[in-house]
């Protein structure tokens, strides 16, 4: 009920419309922080399975030239333009490191393709895994893809 001279709204009135809207704001601002994480998160996961199944292909083709350097590897490697790469530190290491197009990188984000072999009957078991630091912040995340290659 208004009284006669009262004109406006009360600073309580005020206050509690501008505690109302902030909390609207900021549950947008959150839930699109979110959201824009989780975007990015699919990102990295599509290209890193993009990466290894890129790998799968090059330990194929070189198999399948008559070279069969995957089949004599004993340490972690990697498939390069020019076959595998077999060091684990050094400067050809670094071949090993890629960006989402598969050249070597330092920038983020940047994957680390490893490839081990593991002798199985007739043939060899390939574990092809890509790791890089998440955008989540929880550490690091992988994505890893299991092959037989009989000889």
């Amino acid at each position: 009920m208004r009284r006669l001279g009262q004109k406006g709204d009360t600073i309580v009135e005020v206050l509690v419309c501008i505690a109302i809207v902030s909390l609207i704001l900021t549950g947008a601002y959150v839930t699109t922080q979110r959201s824009s994480v989780g975007v990015r998160n699919s990102q990295e996961h599509a290209e890193a399975l993009k990466l290894v199944q890129s790998q799968l292909e090059r330990v194929r083709a070189n198999a399948a030239t008559g070279a069969g350097d995957v089949f004599s590897a004993t340490t972690p490697f990697c498939m390069t333009d020019t076959g595998p790469v077999f060091a684990t530190s050094g400067p050809d290491a670094a071949k090993c490191v890629q960006n989402s197009s598969g050249a070597p990188t330092t920038n983020q984000p940047m994957y680390r393709l490893t490839i081990n072999r593991a002798s199985s009957s007739g043939g060899s078991l390939f574990t092809i895994t890509a790791r890089w630091d998440s955008v989540t912040g929880r550490g690091q995340a992988q994505e890893s893809m299991v092959y037989r290659l009989y000889e």
